[in-house]
């Protein structure tokens, strides 16, 4: 798979995701937790708005059409890197305690961006 292709899809999809967290992250919540108690807190909420994903899939989409392959390179595998840190972060919560289960939107969708990113990285 091409580079930039590659960077323009998970840059896409992390946009998608950060814009639906900061326009309506109760909305966002509810998606991913169901409707439990303290979901649409504005403390709850506020963090949702803080998480980088946005910014990350911002930065994919501009590299992707500035850089050059050796640079997308290294620019898909560190996006790779900081979404496995994401996810384990997430699922980390489920092995602490902290909630009953992992949300299942992240556990398809940034196990498949890591896989895409190491793959176009990779080949």
């Amino acid at each position: 798979m091409e580079h930039t292709l590659a960077m323009q899809i998970v840059g896409g999809v992390a946009l998608l995701i950060g814009l639906k967290m900061n326009f309506d992250p109760v909305g966002f919540n509810k998606d991913i937790f169901g409707d439990v108690e303290g979901v649409d807190s504005n403390l709850m909420s506020a963090s949702r708005m803080a998480i980088g994903i946005l910014g990350l899939g911002l930065i994919n989409l501009y590299c992707s059409l500035n850089v050059d392959d050796a640079a997308a390179k290294a620019i898909l595998t560190g996006t790779a890197i900081g979404l496995s840190a994401f996810f384990l972060t997430i699922a980390g919560a489920k092995f602490r305690g902290y909630t009953d289960s992992i949300p299942t939107l992240p556990m398809i969708v940034l196990p498949s961006m890591v896989v895409l990113c190491l793959y176009s990285a990779l080949m």
